[in-house]
């Protein structure tokens, strides 16, 4: 999956806002819940060395992740990493084009928007 088809993708969920919160440069991508502003995905450049392989970078996708799924999925795909800048327990780094298949990234990302979702209040009797 390309850095366009993935942000193409979390643009196309219904109240879905991205927007880059950090310096021009750095080009890392937020996509948000556009009523609360939670964070549900990043989309970002991380240098090759983070992974142990030397120069350059490559466009990533970080995501919340429930723990017992995140080690299930680190184990099925090389390009599944603890997360990048995160919680490494509750978040995920997605290595674009490393061999984890475009359906699998789009459930991790609509995984994460549901777990980061306004939860609704629960009323007391």
């Amino acid at each position: 999956m390309t850095e366009s088809e993935l942000t193409a993708f979390a643009l196309s969920l219904a109240g879905t806002a991205a927007d880059c919160p950090f310096a021009e440069k750095d080009g890392a991508l937020v996509f948000r819940h556009a009523d609360t502003k939670k964070w549900f995905g990043l989309l970002l450049s991380v240098q090759r060395r983070y992974f142990g392989e030397g120069e350059g970078s490559e466009v990533c996708l970080n995501a919340k992740c429930p723990p017992e799924l995140s080690a299930m999925l680190r184990q099925s795909y090389a390009g599944i990493l603890p997360a990048y800048h995160m919680n490494k327990e509750q978040w995920v780094t997605v290595r674009l084009g490393c061999g984890v298949p475009d359906e699998e990234i789009r459930n991790i990302l609509l995984l994460s928007r549901e777990l980061t979702r306004k939860k609704g209040k629960v009323k007391e009797k």
